[in-house]
């Protein structure tokens, strides 16, 4: 729009003078309404800000045109073929609305369209639900939108929604009959009945996506749409509307309050993106990030089904007054479905911090240190809070004392947090040097230098990693590989997130007269500004960091991590800085080596092996069957392995723990201490990860 171009020579011209946010100056123009005043500063912004420079044009708009398209109508299950032809009409154009003209065609031609087929699918989950489904009817569904095609007719897109709800009744009938076996049911329901009780579940979610679709507001869906075009940037380049604080905070984090999980929407499913330490969830020990949250339910009550609810409401159900019960039916990455119940609680605080233990593997009378690292949390406020820099300086220092041989810094499922801290903590284990590089949008790279000579642990190093390590935790891993001061065990890579973004209020862009007050309250944009990049030249960005010896885990078939996001920003390199490597560099390809061979014998390895070949199996096979014999006999297969495999995992390897000296006169006296360490002692002595570790530390002594 004309705003675009008016106002383009302001922004630039402070980003070159004064490198802040300033503002426009916007002559008020009632043909201008302000959702063309939203998307006008909002591209304007992200244009000066962004990391990529990005050109707005017909490329941009053809790539935008499919991200809104998507998020329209992901399941391909209310649009028809020829609404898709008939909005490929602004396919090329959209550039055009954002810096030339004065219209949203797209958005309000979409807008008209989508009310209408959401209007006239309303019917079909009521009518199609109404009638008993026989599930010995061979026949299947695709069940990856990606490989359907938009219904040509609406017979076809009725079809579509019969079989996608035949599905959905088929996985709660099993459900509900694979109960019935258990000795603990004193009254069975025959076939019919728990099949009409799964219709009626079904029904009842439906009826919530139903109500949830009518109160869908203008601006929730123009915040799609912008969305939809800046996701073309970046996957963490984002607009968020005018809302209440609390709705804001969800929206942006998905912090749930009473269990402790960060969660997303994806394709409709509620995904658990990272659990909190420390938190219910975290104590509980069975919800994990990658988990799907098919059902809700308070307590013994009848689960709600939350697919294709909206993530507030998910949320408000989820939360709830501490010492309560939440169950949560939850899909596993592996396929299988299982009950969690969990009680509401606040955060351990204790939880969230670095803790140590003392290591001991069969056989050798070395002692080693093992220190968790949660989090790289940080006291932002200045009031007198806990920083982990500090923390894991006291940790090293508190093992130095047991005369440990060697040191394991877990940072699995750490997802990063302050990049100071982190820069402190690589320098507790290298000489002065610089940790990583951080690049802006003109190409100025600035190196972040340990400032500390001292080598506070120079004994051998073991650092452990997983795909949901990410951010500062991808750049602490990196910095101590890319030095060979230790060895980096864990699975095939990182998250790879190496960008850095950055909030903007767009009022703030907006002069604080009387003539701008219709413009107010316009929301914010969070920009991707910058990039990590190691000090080798690399960037974590997208590729993460891959570990010196590979492990294969659960989640090594699951599609996750950075890689997996629409337009991730791309792997790039730059100049590198000059640093030293650490004297004497590990036997990586010894290490190694021995590795493969434990794994190749590990009878947890093996069984993991087996349930990730029968994952990857039904993974590509996205067309379900809906003969409930085919759907039984897969399910069982799948849950048969996981219980096998969860057999092993709680084995408890050749591992001793120990308290450490202080530890050990403490726990006489707080009984709460005690508990907690045995917990956190217990976990350590059934993870086939850090024993691994640990015969690799070993080796190196």
């Amino acid at each position: 729009m004309k705003i675009f171009m008016k106002l383009k020579l302001g922004i630039l011209a402070l980003v070159v003078f004064f490198g802040i946010v300033g503002f426009y100056t916007l002559k008020p123009d009632a043909k201008l309404s302000k959702e063309q005043v939203i998307i006008g500063y909002v591209f304007q912004v992200t244009e000066a800000y962004h990391y990529l420079n990005l050109k707005i044009d017909d490329d941009f708009s053809k790539k935008a045109f499919h991200q809104y398209l998507k998020s329209l109508d992901y399941n391909k299950r209310i649009l028809l073929a020829e609404d898709v032809n008939q909005l490929k009409k602004h396919e090329t154009s959209i550039d055009d609305e954002i810096t030339k003209s004065e219209s949203l065609d797209l958005f309000e031609e979409s807008l008209t369209l989508i009310q209408k087929r959401e209007q006239e699918i309303q019917p079909y989950y009521k009518e199609i639900l109404a009638q008993p489904m026989n599930f010995s009817v061979k026949e299947s569904v695709e069940n990856d939108a990606d490989k359907r095609d938009f219904p040509k007719t609406e017979a076809e897109r009725k079809e579509l929604w019969r079989k996608l709800l035949k599905l959905q009744v088929l996985s709660r009938y099993y459900t509900m009959k694979d109960a019935q076996s258990s000795d603990s049911v004193k009254v069975k329901k025959s076939d019919a009945d728990l099949e009409k009780e799964a219709r009626e579940k079904v029904l009842k979610s439906y009826d919530e996506w139903s109500k949830s679709i009518q109160q869908v507001d203008r601006m929730e869906r123009f915040s799609i749409y912008v969305n939809a075009l800046l996701s073309v940037y970046d996957p963490h380049t984002s607009y968020f509307a005018p809302r209440a604080k609390q709705d804001f905070d969800i929206s942006m984090t998905g912090r749930l309050e009473g269990i402790g999980a960060t969660l997303s929407v994806k394709d409709g499913f509620v995904k658990v993106n990272e659990i909190v330490p420390g938190s219910a969830s975290s104590r509980q020990g069975e919800l994990e990030a990658g988990d799907l949250i098919l059902e809700v339910a308070q307590g013994a009550e009848k689960p709600v089904d939350v697919v294709d609810m909206r993530l507030d409401k998910v949320v408000s159900m989820i939360r709830g007054p501490k010492g309560t019960e939440v169950r949560l039916t939850i899909k596993k990455v592996d396929g299988t479905t299982r009950i969690i119940k969990i009680i509401r609680d606040i955060v351990i605080i204790e939880e969230t911090y670095a803790k140590s233990a003392i290591l001991q593997k069969d056989g050798d009378a070395n002692r080693y240190g093992y220190i968790d690292i949660p989090q790289f949390y940080a006291d932002f406020s200045g009031k007198g809070g806990r920083n982990c820099s500090d923390d894991l300086l006291v940790e090293v220092e508190r093992l130095a004392k047991e005369n440990t041989k060697g040191t394991i810094i877990d940072l699995r499922n750490n997802g990063g947090g302050s990049l100071q801290d982190c820069i402190k903590m690589i320098g507790l284990f290298i000489e002065t040097g610089p940790v990583v590089i951080v690049d802006d949008k003109s190409g100025q790279s600035q190196a972040y230098t340990d400032p500390d000579p001292r080598i506070r642990d120079a004994k051998p190093l073991i650092v452990l990693v997983n795909g949901f390590s990410a951010s500062a935790s991808e750049i602490f891993a990196a910095a101590i590989q890319d030095y060979h001061r230790g060895v980096i065990i864990g699975t095939a890579s990182t998250f790879g997130k190496g960008s850095v973004q950055r909030f903007f209020d767009l009022d703030e862009f907006v002069p604080a007269t009387s003539e701008y007050a219709s413009y107010m309250s316009l929301g914010e944009v969070k920009i991707t500004m910058s990039k990590f990049f190691r000090i080798n030249g690399g960037a974590t960005q997208l590729k993460g960091v891959v570990p010196d010896i590979i492990l294969p885990d659960v989640y090594s078939k699951m599609k996750s991590g950075e890689k997996e996001e629409d337009f991730a920003m791309p792997w790039t390199k730059i100049r590198a800085a000059q640093y030293q490597s650490f004297q004497p560099t590990p036997n990586y390809k010894a290490l190694s080596a021995a590795m493969k061979m434990r794994v190749d014998t590990t009878t947890f390895f093996k069984q993991l092996d087996k349930h990730l070949i029968l994952m990857e199996k039904e993974e590509k096979n996205t067309l379900q069957s809906l003969l409930y014999a085919d759907y039984d006999r897969e399910s069982k297969a799948l849950e048969a392995s996981s219980d096998a495999l969860s057999a092993v995992a709680k084995r408890a390897n050749g591992i001793k723990v120990d308290f450490l000296r202080d530890e050990a006169e403490a726990i006489k006296t707080d009984k709460s201490k005690k508990e907690r360490l045995e917990n956190f002692h217990k976990g350590l002595v059934k993870d086939a990860y850090i024993y691994q570790a640990l015969l690799t530390l070993s080796m190196m002594n």
